[in-house]
């Protein structure tokens, strides 16, 4: 007789404990995590299965141990199948949420509170879930409006959540606070409160939530914004801004004179007129655009680590691309897998990258030092007609393109082509890929060939 398996029950026990966890903490986003760590389902499945086949090996009774049935392998792949989609439209910004939660009405209450501002040089937001615009003005009080928006079976059940969660506007010393309290709920549905505050614009501004967007403008004072998951709006900040997002859409920074400290990770970045130092650490999956950085720029990701000096132009970049113009260095930029073209940038360029294409044009003379690598993908580099340069193209298993034409010269042994010149007494430029083309050009070439005029038919 086949003894039955174990494994189903106690994946059981561990759905209705995650069910359970959700039931006691609904502010835990229970089906986003699902769609991020459903895997683990599967490792979970197989080595309870793995010690069972164990057990019955070292009893001596491996014969009876039972394999997988047809119906647990259709139910892998229909986890799999799931799994994969859930994760994939969780990266696209889809959220999902239990289907009880369909259940209920919402009602809508109207919220709102001020207090005068004295001496306070910070005020403080603890709004678990609702969005929050904050605006600084030339005013002595602090001033809440908003809509609170309780999830109920009935009237009386969200009266009930209204009458328990009181915002709240408390003064300590020189900070004000602002608190929803929904912690303090005591239905089983979701609250939310989605307010606008008016505050001193001389104050610093910090805000902590679960979820729902920040949009902060107008404020002197420094910025601090952590969450779950929100999107992030800033607009003519005076001080130092700090942002950690667990996860957002969108984080856009426009006007700040103080640096910016981005912790988190998310989809799209936006940046415009940054006066300060930019810090982004973080895992970033959609487009990126970078413009107007007045000191350095860092963003480091898993996959991509650049440094830039100062950047008076732009960078745009996404998951297989960058581009960028007008870049003051020393520039650094180690990437796993990237096609990367840059225009006009000084003082020197490292570059670094597993696989992608690189297209390098450097305007400004004298030019700056270049060291640029790819393992696998074509090389294209761009020089000004009058440059004066010492100039190494490798290609270890590609070809050497020279359209640049004297005083540079090719050389070919075996697979490898190189490009070697030395005009004047100009930076080093070095670059090399392992697998592609390697071609040097001069600046205006293709353009001037395109644009030459057509000869008139006879």
């Amino acid at each position: 007789m086949r003894r039955r398996s174990v494994t189903g029950p106690i994946l059981l026990i561990l759905l209705g404990a995650g069910f359970l966890v959700y039931n006691l903490r609904p502010d835990i986003q229970l089906f986003d995590l699902l769609s991020q760590y459903w895997p683990f389902l599967l490792i979970a499945w197989g080595s309870l299965r793995l010690v069972e086949v164990l057990v019955d090996y070292f009893r001596g009774s491996l014969q009876h141990a039972a394999g997988l049935s047809g119906g647990e392998v259709v139910l892998i792949v229909f986890i799999c199948f799931i799994g994969w989609g859930a994760f994939e439209a969780h990266n696209h910004g889809v959220h999902f949420r239990p289907a009880w939660e369909a259940f209920g009405e919402h009602y809508d209450f109207n919220v709102g509170d001020q207090k005068p501002a004295g001496n306070v040089t910070r005020v403080v937001f603890e709004n678990n879930r609702g969005n929050l615009k904050v605006v600084g003005a030339d005013t002595a009080e602090v001033k809440v409006t908003g809509r609170k928006t309780i999830q109920a079976m009935n009237q009386t059940e969200a009266d009930r959540g209204n009458d328990s969660t009181p915002l709240e506007i408390v003064t300590q010393g020189d900070t004000i606070t602002v608190r929803t309290n929904q912690d303090r709920n005591p239905t089983s549905g979701k609250i939310s409160e989605d307010l606008e505050i008016t505050v001193p614009s001389r104050v610093s501004v910090e805000a902590h939530g679960n979820y729902g967007d920040f949009d902060v403008s107008e404020v002197n004072g420094s910025v601090v914004l952590q969450s779950d998951r929100a999107d992030v709006r800033l607009n003519k900040i005076g001080g130092n801004a700090r942002v950690e997002m667990q996860r957002s859409d969108l984080v856009r920074a426009a006007d700040l004179k103080g640096n910016l400290d981005l912790q988190g990770k998310g989809s799209d970045i936006e940046l415009e007129n940054i006066a300060g130092q930019v810090t982004i650490n973080g895992s970033y999956s959609g487009n990126l655009e970078f413009k107007n950085v007045a000191k350095p720029l860092h963003f480091e990701s898993p996959n991509t680590d650049l440094r830039v000096a100062a950047l008076p132009g732009q960078i745009s970049m996404d998951l297989g691309e960058l581009t960028g113009n007008n870049l003051v260095g020393p520039v650094h930029l180690v990437t796993k897998s990237k096609d990367v073209k840059i225009e006009d940038f000084t003082n020197s360029l490292e570059l670094e990258t597993d696989r992608g294409d690189i297209e390098l044009q450097p305007k400004h003379m004298p030019l700056a030092k270049i060291d640029a690598r790819s393992r696998s993908g074509q090389i294209s580099l761009v020089l000004p007609d009058k440059a004066a340069f010492q100039l190494v193209a490798t290609t270890d298993h590609g070809e050497a393109v020279n359209e640049f034409g004297s005083p540079i010269q090719k050389e070919t042994d075996g697979h490898s082509s190189s490009l070697k010149g030395t005009v004047g007494q100009g930076a080093s430029i070095h670059v090399v890929t392992e697998r592609g083309t390697v071609t040097v050009r001069k600046a205006g070439s293709e353009n001037e060939e395109a644009e030459k005029p057509e000869k008139a038919e006879t």
